[in-house]
């Protein structure tokens, strides 16, 4: 049997590829910033896309249309599209810091763990892109909708500001990217002997029920359509994760025990 590669770095080395690391990232978010700076106009408008379909499902209801989004101060509207073309430089360019952060932490692991993290990359990216792409197709405008008509206008009106709403597409996208990395969690958990399939497995009904719970609160009302559209893909994907610990648990075994 080969002896494992060293990879080991002295010290010095180490601190220079971080710094080289660290200028190759800043270098492609600066380009992309640029970019996004560039392209303002249509990012802004991609941006924009789910409140103007939220006002339209106002309007289509019957409930008051909240308006165009506002702001406060005089530079607010300027800092908020340099805000929107810095997540598109962080979104666009996350493959490749991802890929740099890799390239740098991976010559401190083993040979499994590295071939472990390779065959998790790409899965890994496209389940991320996959869901924010969810939550600002679907979850946004039916988010928006619910919220912008909860409170009886008798009692009070809307009067979003554009911090606040980008500040919630953000995070909504950003959120439901991370949720859409389930599978992929549970895959390495077992696969490093930290959980059996067995626990995952008897733990079904508390997240059918947690996820259940997600999804009405993410679609408030009485549409179950609607909540269900949203607790059907995170069903699916909970169960994606358990074929997957599955596979990972007979690799496991296959492997001796051995952790990845």
């Amino acid at each position: 049997m080969a002896a494992p590669t060293d990879r080991r770095m002295p010290l010095r080395e180490h601190l220079q590829e971080l710094k080289l690391c660290l200028i190759r990232c800043t270098l492609v978010i600066v380009a992309l910033f640029v970019v996004g700076v560039i392209f303002e106009k249509p990012l802004l408008d991609f941006i924009w896309i789910p409140w103007n379909q939220a006002r339209q499902m106002c309007v289509d209801a019957g409930a008051q249309d909240p308006g165009r989004l506002t702001y406060l101060g005089p530079a607010e509207g300027m800092m908020q599209a340099l805000k929107v073309s810095f997540f598109f430089a962080v979104v666009v360019g996350a493959p490749f810091l991802l890929w740099e952060l890799w390239h740098f932490i991976g010559v401190g692991l083993k040979d499994s763990e590295r071939r472990a993290i390779l065959k998790a990359f790409a899965p890994g990216v496209l389940l991320l892109i996959a869901g924010m792409a969810f939550g600002y197709i679907y979850l946004l405008p039916t988010g928006l909708f619910y919220l912008l008509t909860y409170l009886d206008p008798k009692l009070a009106v809307s009067s979003v500001t554009l911090p606040l709403y980008l500040d919630f597409v953000t995070t909504l996208t950003m959120v439901m990217g991370f949720v859409f990395e389930t599978p992929l969690v549970m895959w390495a958990v077992v696969r490093a002997g930290l959980i059996r399939v067995a626990t995952l497995r008897k733990s079904r009904r508390v997240a059918v029920i947690a996820i259940l719970v997600f999804a009405a609160a993410a679609t408030p009302g009485s549409d179950l359509v609607s909540m269900f559209l949203v607790a059907g893909p995170m069903l699916a994907l909970f169960e994606i994760g358990l074929i997957l610990g599955q596979g990972a648990e007979k690799a496991r075994a296959r492997a001796g025990g051995a952790r990845l």
